[in-house]
């Protein structure tokens, strides 16, 4: 196996993995670290090293509000059981490489995997995380670690001030992210991977992330394929503030202005100078329930306009993607929000101006609970809606788009086949959880894993599963054909009913953002 390899700053040496067939590579260096004089600024590529570099550890986790594993919240348990245990620093910009090859020249596809986290939290190996599990289905997987939250998405007038001309002036945990997919693109065929079949996936911010990198025209050229899970922004037209919608540049600006206020920051060279844990404790004690956190801003560069913006105007790369969710996080939770009521609705239909009646009249809406009802179906939920909006839009265009709904029971408790619940079975990782999953459980995990490793390698989820079983066919998305597969006790492909008010939403959209 591929122990050994030599990548353009050096010489890395890997371990055997779990599984003997597997090497891997942790702690790999993309970038120089981001500190001191570099915190707050864009990726700097890695330095050049002697020798052989032992990738056999992970770097540090990238810096949090709250060091996971030491809490009490559901995901601790959940995500994070052996978390306490590792380092967390602004050093963090590096890679976890797990590759099946044995030789340099069999040009393997790539998955390379971004975590979520809300961009505040997360880090590539977590515990639901289990890439050879995946490697050995034939693709080389990257995970990549990248700035979060204050360090990853701040921006202030003092920085854009000291940035040179032509350069990002935030946004740099997605330009770690972009540096690492180039990274990538320039070193992979040392591990026995294919430069030019990259697909890039993610959950939740995750997700988000793999759409800022397909919209940035800083990644043309790079990306051969994208999954998205839970977690597409959309938009219609219609909305207040639409899920995932990124600060403009002045918004983000006066954001970081206030946090330095509250924090008793009296300049960007007393920040810089700060350290970086302490940072963090200024910034816990200005917000109790830790939701001040720092996102995506509309730079003009990196990030040049909303998501939504470049998918109306078929500005994405056309590659094929595939996209999806969990039904439990449709039905209640952080992504339905609180009810809405009659007068809501009414109030969300006066939106449509002349067209209100056809809305009302579609919708067929007469009191609070048919209202409230809404909420959890494919024309106002958040992720349902977003996800299929999407679908019907790139397939309207020709693009080839594969939608997917995870609703599994998942044992140990009630939550339901919650956010991030599907991870354990996209990474057929199911030995390491908590949870009494059976059987079928590891058949249903078989069958996922298989179609992601397809799709990487083919840019189509249909084939054979790991043991050369014929999958059951998941169709292309068409709207005139909604195709679906659920993930339910095993793969069960489905045709979804028409949704009129989806239809008369998109419609909207359309008009709307091309007017």
């Amino acid at each position: 196996m591929l122990r050994k390899v030599q990548v353009k700053n050096g010489k890395l040496q890997g371990l055997v993995g779990k599984d003997p067939r597997i090497t891997v590579f942790r702690g790999v260096p993309y970038a120089k670290p981001p500190v001191g004089e570099l915190r707050w600024r864009a990726p700097q590529p890695a330095k050049d090293w002697e020798g052989v570099r032992k990738c056999y550890e992970y770097g540090d986790m990238p810096m949090m509000r709250v060091h996971p594993g030491t809490d009490d919240h559901f995901y601790t348990k959940e995500l994070h059981p052996t978390s306490a245990d590792y380092g967390m620093s602004e050093d963090c910009l590096y890679l976890n490489i797990f590759t099946p090859a044995a030789a340099v020249d069999e040009n393997l596809p790539v998955f390379c995997y971004i975590h979520g986290g809300g961009l505040q939290d997360g880090y590539n190996y977590e515990v639901e995380f289990d890439p050879e599990r995946v490697a050995r289905r034939g693709v080389i997987v990257v995970m990549i670690g990248y700035r979060l939250g204050l360090f990853g998405f701040l921006a202030h007038p003092a920085i854009t001030a000291r940035t040179p001309a032509g350069e990002v002036v935030s946004n740099f945990g997605f330009q770690d992210q972009s540096l690492a997919l180039h990274w990538v693109w320039e070193n992979i065929a040392a591990f026995g991977g294919n430069p030019e079949r990259i697909v890039i996936c993610g959950q939740s911010a995750g997700a988000g992330s793999v759409q800022a990198q397909l919209c940035s025209p800083l990644n043309e050229g790079l990306i051969a394929g994208a999954i998205c899970q839970s977690g597409v922004s959309m938009a219609f037209g219609d909305e207040d503030k639409p899920f995932g919608a990124a600060m403009t540049l002045s918004q983000a600006e006066a954001h970081g202005e206030e946090f330095f206020r509250k924090a008793g920051l009296e300049s960007l060279e007393q920040a810089q100078n700060t350290a970086a844990d302490k940072l963090m404790e200024k910034l816990q004690e200005i917000t109790a329930d830790g939701r001040y956190g720092f996102g995506q801003c509309i730079d003009g560069r990196f990030v040049r306009e909303s998501v939504w913006e470049s998918y109306y105007h078929d500005r994405l790369p056309d590659v094929p993607m595939m996209i999806g969710l969990c039904w439990d996080e449709t039905q209640g939770g952080m992504f339905v929000g609180e009810g809405l009521s009659y007068e809501g609705f009414r109030e969300w239909a006066r939106k449509f101006g002349e067209r209100e009646e056809e809305f009302l009249g579609l919708a067929g809406v007469t009191d609070d609970a048919a209202a409230d009802a809404l909420i959890r179906t494919d024309a106002r939920n958040m992720l349902l809606s977003n996800s299929r909006g999407f679908c019907e839009l790139r397939a309207a265009m020709g693009k080839k788009v594969y939608y997917y709904i995870f609703d599994h029971d998942i044992p140990g408790d009630d939550a339901g086949s919650f956010h991030g619940s599907d991870l354990w079975f996209m990474f057929d990782s199911l030995g390491n959880s908590w949870r009494p999953f059976e059987g079928r459980h590891y058949d249903l995990a078989r069958q996922v894993t298989s179609y992601w490793t397809n799709f990487v390698k083919y840019g189509d989820p249909n084939g054979p599963d790991y043991h050369g079983n014929t999958l059951p066919h998941w169709a292309a998305y068409r709207h005139e054909e909604k195709a679906v597969m659920k993930f339910l006790d095993q793969a069960v492909p489905a045709i979804l009913a028409p949704s009129p008010l989806l239809d008369f939403r998109l419609a909207w959209g359309k008009a709307y953002f091309n007017s």
